[in-house]
Formats: structure tokens, C-alpha cells, sequence
């Protein structure tokens, strides 16, 4: 594989290419993790890879409990697998509540305040059923007496975070008249006690197949987690003739044995024009994106740096511009803003417009 095929060999190990399943809990297993940061753009991402493309069937999925929503990786909240949710978090969650000691600390949050908060979720959500945020915060208000001005806000995020982090509580289906995740206690019957060996090397032959070709150094970014256990993963996966590395411009990447073939059969496919929610794992997912979005539009993408990613068109696999819907009831449904450079054709995003699951 050539360098500039790795994009288009990415659309492919992500299912944005000629989609195969009809059950988003499915897509958001074999994904790993979904970056679910934009609710809204995340159940987008998902129906994307669905082969009947529905916004609906995901938010059915969510509902029914296979699908939910916690602080997974980077301090960054992804959609799992319910089931998953639990070794995912104990591969995770201890870096990252060590990460955060001092901000706890700076806003009050304590140990015994944890454990009180851990007390008054499990009775809350036990007795009345799933929570939105502000009925959970409802709950904690007596956790309240004496926080700072303007300081209300982070002991509210770190307390929620935390616990979601120590797998008491997950997002789960939606408060009622709102585009709102509830919180529910999560269910641990499913836990199976997993070791962390096996548990990496799974996640990591995952991310692999899903999203492939990739690097240690996009292994490490996506999970957060050490270089040297991430390595140890990704050659256990190789030697055991689950996954294959590969030098792609003199460096050792890992992707599926079959995806030179799939791209080898699948790259004109994979040529077609895509309008992505701005949180995509083909951008989100990788520590380089470079071969789908070039260094020079970044900004244009995320402005000022700050996180926040808008809706990109990919078009020859490459991002070629941004795109966000149409205030106006009539007129065109999109509306494209091209890179500097790049030229999009508008007549073609307004024809995926009709039929795309952020439209519906």
C-alpha cells in the first residue's frame, strides 16, 4: 500500500464504504469506542455505517441499554458496547482519575465526598429510574454547601465524571421530550473479570481491524495509554495472525491481513464524496490525519484550536471542505464551505443531502 491509499483504505476498515450491518450496537463494538463528544453528530457517525442509514434505529439501540455513553478514553466521552464498558473503563479510568487529582482537589472533591455522591446516585437512580444531568445534580445538591463562586460547574463535572469513570453510572437512553442521555447505574452482571493483557490486546485488535492502517503512535493517542503496553499488544495481535504489520513509507503500521485486497477491490468506491459529522472517527481517530485532512486546513476544521470539530466533505478521500445544514426551509439542504484550494461539487453534496441520516 502506498501512502496516499491510506485514507482511502481508512473509509474502508471504518465501514464508511459499502456498510454490511444493520445493528449500531454491532458497528459500535467492532469501532471500539465512537467519539461521542456532539450527541448529536455521534449518532450521525454511527447510522453512517449502518447499511439502511437511520438515525432512529441507533437512538432504539441507545434505549434498549446496547449502546452507552462514559468518559472511556482521554477524558473524552465514546459510545461502547454495554457490555464492554466495564474492561474498557478498567484498562482506562485509573490513568485518568491519577490524571485528575489535583483539579479534584482544587475543586473540593474529595474521597468521602465520592463515596456520598456514589451513595446518593445508586439511591436516586434505584428509586426513581434513570436521571437527567440536572435531576442527578439535584441529588448531589447537598454536596454543594460551601463550593466557591463560580467554582459550582467543576465540582459538578468531576463529580459526575468520576463516577461514570469507576463504572457506577453510564448514559443510557434519553430524557423524555429531550436530545438528552440519562444517567443509569450500570449494569456490572455482564462483568467477567477479564485481565488487562487480554483485555488491551482485544481492544487494540479492534481499533485495528476498525480502523486500520494505524500506527503505535495513533494507538497510544485513541486510548490514552502507554506506548510500551500498547506495542506489546499490537505484536501479540501480529503473532498471532490476527492482525499484520506493514511498512507504509518506511513505518510500521498494523492493519487487517485482508485490507490490501478489500482496497485492491474497493478503492474506486472509495473515491465517493462523504459528508461527515465534525467528530468522525476518520478524523478523530488517528494521532496523524494527515493523509484524509491536510495540515493547512486544520483550522478550518477546528477554529481557534478549541476542540471543537465542524462537519468535514471528503471527496477522493480527501476532507475537502466543511458543510453544516441549511437554516432556510427551502433552497438547498447544505451548505459547503470549501477549503482554500479546493473545489466542491455542490450538486453532489445536495443529492447526498436527501437521503443522509442528518437530514432526517
Amino acid at each position: 500500500m502506498k501512502i496516499t491509499q491510506v485514507s482511502a483504505a481508512r473509509l474502508l476498515s471504518l465501514d464508511l464504504i459499502d456498510s454490511s450491518s444493520d445493528d449500531p450496537a454491532e458497528v459500535v463494538r467492532r469501532l471500539a469506542c465512537v467519539q461521542a463528544q456532539a450527541l448529536p453528530g455521534a449518532l450521525v457517525s454511527v447510522a453512517l455505517r449502518l447499511r439502511q442509514p437511520s438515525v432512529a434505529v441507533v437512538r432504539a439501540a441507545i434505549e434498549a441499554g446496547d449502546i452507552v455513553r462514559s468518559w472511556t478514553q482521554r477524558g473524552t466521552i465514546h459510545f461502547a458496547a454495554a457490555e464492554d464498558i466495564g474492561w474498557i473503563l478498567a484498562l482506562t479510568a485509573p490513568r485518568l482519575i491519577r490524571s485528575q487529582t489535583a483539579r479534584r482537589e482544587h475543586f473540593g472533591v474529595s474521597e468521602e465526598m465520592l463515596e456520598r455522591a456514589a451513595g446518593l446516585a445508586e439511591s436516586a437512580i434505584s428509586t426513581r429510574g434513570p436521571l437527567s444531568r440536572e435531576d442527578l445534580l439535584a441529588e448531589f445538591a447537598p454536596l454543594m454547601h460551601g463550593v466557591g463562586d463560580g467554582e459550582e460547574y467543576g465540582r459538578e463535572r468531576y463529580l459526575i465524571t468520576t463516577l461514570a469513570m469507576r463504572g457506577i453510572i453510564v448514559q443510557s437512553g434519553f430524557a423524555a421530550d429531550r436530545d438528552e442521555l440519562t444517567y443509569i447505574l450500570r449494569d456490572r452482571s455482564g462483568d467477567t473479570g477479564i485481565d488487562a493483557e487480554t483485555a488491551l490486546s482485544e481492544w487494540m485488535r479492534r481499533y485495528v481491524l476498525s480502523h486500520g492502517p494505524v500506527t503505535v503512535d495513533d494507538a497510544a493517542r485513541w486510548t490514552g495509554l502507554p506506548k510500551t503496553p500498547i506495542r506489546a499488544a499490537l505484536r501479540a495481535a501480529v503473532d498471532a495472525g490476527e492482525i499484520v504489520a506493514t511498512d507504509i513509507d518506511d513505518r510500521e503500521h498494523f492493519q487487517a491481513p485482508d485490507l490490501d485486497d478489500r482496497l485492491g477491490e474497493g478503492e474506486a468506491q472509495s473515491q465517493a464524496m462523504l459528508l461527515l459529522p465534525g467528530f468522525d472517527e476518520l478524523i478523530l481517530g488517528y494521532k496523524d490525519r494527515s493523509q484524509t485532512l491536510a495540515p493547512a486546513h486544520e483550522k478550518a476544521v477546528v477554529p481557534g484550536g478549541n476542540g471543537m470539530f465542524k462537519n468535514t466533505v471528503i471527496d477522493g478521500a480527501r476532507a475537502r471542505g466543511t458543510w453544516k445544514r441549511s437554516p432556510k426551509k427551502t433552497g438547498p439542504r447544505v451548505v459547503v464551505e470549501p477549503f482554500a484550494g479546493e473545489s466542491v461539487d455542490l450538486d453532489r453534496a445536495e443529492a447526498i443531502a436527501e437521503s443522509h441520516p442528518a437530514f432526517g
